[in-house]
């Protein structure tokens, strides 16, 4: 690996062509933040470069396209394929090795992966567009295919092994949760038409927020709406649009919520009293940032917090930007002000697989 240490704070220059063993960029504007390390026969062919302070690129990476966006302490591991219009890789997001971006045929339009994001080994994205959230957690082998936009909220995970197929509009909200092995389907075009097969069509599919696909072999068909709070059981084969907080099993997959009780109802006081336990049991986990989460009834309009990064959590109200280092959480609107401190990510992997989810305000 070669380390870049020698570069200014930004390094603006028409084109950059290195030596054997450094990066060949090709490029009308480049710049290059401190401290990127390249990695062998890596060849970038664009309009304009930005790559972050800390970025690591492993060997082998190729970009061809107009817009190569690389955010602070972004990581490509080896044999990273990206044939993008313009593609943006978020702050601390990883994507390991023999990934490839693209359309199915050319040049994919664009990619926007957000903060924190992971995508697995492995993985195959061919689609016109793709966006993805912050704090997404893609595993290995994913394919994703098709004509259409693919589009994936915030605090999402998808299993290995699994497809989205994106021939009709994809779009996966908030806190969607994917199990291994997992199917969606927008399209249904295989049986020879000459011969009369009626099986055939495009249907964009839905999946709202906090829809949980559990387990593993589940099968989502063209058309289908999953509404906010849907669970899937694993196996299941869903056909048919489904209820708010409802469950559903088998095949087809048939509403169960009756029996199993997916959900209980708390209070929006209860749901705090939770946030503070969890607070404790993160303390417990992280000790270092012990004290740092600040438990209020309502937002004050000024904190007095400038020792450090702290997170203000109120039970009520819309959220409010303190500047500097205060992240500040509402469970009302279940949003939060995004400072990419230590403790606000720390804070949110800790709660983010199964105690609580929030969503980042729009900056």
């Amino acid at each position: 690996m070669v380390t870049l240490f020698q570069a200014p704070e930004k390094e603006i220059c028409p084109a950059t062509a290195c030596e054997s063993g450094q990066p060949l960029i090709t490029a009308r504007k480049t710049t290059i933040e401190p401290e990127v390390t390249f990695g062998q026969n890596c060849r970038i062919e664009a309009g304009e470069v930005h790559i972050g302070k800390g970025v690591i690129i492993g060997d082998n990476f190729s970009f061809t396209g107009h817009l190569l966006n690389l955010e602070p302490l972004s990581r490509l591991d080896n044999n990273v394929t990206v044939k993008v219009d313009s593609f943006t890789l978020g702050y601390k997001s990883v994507i390991e090795q023999n990934c490839s971006f693209s359309a199915i045929r050319g040049l994919g339009e664009k990619v926007i992966i957000g903060d924190y994001t992971f995508i697995g080994y492995a993985s195959r994205i061919m689609v016109p567009e793709l966006t993805i959230g912050d704090y997404g957690a893609v595993h290995n082998h994913l394919l994703i295919n098709g004509y259409a936009p693919c589009r994936i909220g915030h605090n999402c995970y998808v299993g290995q092994h699994s497809v989205l197929n994106a021939s009709d509009k994809l779009t996966i909200g908030n806190n969607v949760r994917l199990a291994l092995n997992g199917y969606i389907w927008t399209h249904v075009e295989s049986g020879e038409l000459l011969e009369g097969c009626n099986f055939y069509g495009r249907a964009p599919v839905t999946i709202e927020d906090n829809v949980w696909l559990t387990g593993c072999n589940i099968s989502i068909s063209p058309g289908v709406t999953l509404a906010n709070g849907s669970i899937i059981l694993h196996g299941s084969v869903v056909t048919k649009s489904t209820k708010p907080r409802h469950c559903y099993s088998g095949v087809p997959a048939q509403d169960v919520t009756g029996k199993l009780n997916p959900y209980r109802e708390l209070s929006r006081n209860e749901k705090f009293e939770l946030l503070k336990q969890y607070a404790e049991e993160f303390y417990q986990a992280r000790p270092e940032y012990r004290g740092r989460c600040v438990f209020v009834k309502n937002f004050p309009d000024t904190v007095d917090m400038t020792d450090g990064s702290f997170l203000v959590i109120a039970e009520n109200g819309e959220v409010k930007d303190y500047g500097g280092l205060t992240s500040s959480f509402s469970l009302e609107t279940k949003k939060y002000i995004k400072k990419r401190t230590e403790v606000e990510e720390a804070y949110i992997r800790f709660h983010l697989g199964c105690r609580a989810r929030f969503i980042p305000v729009s900056q």
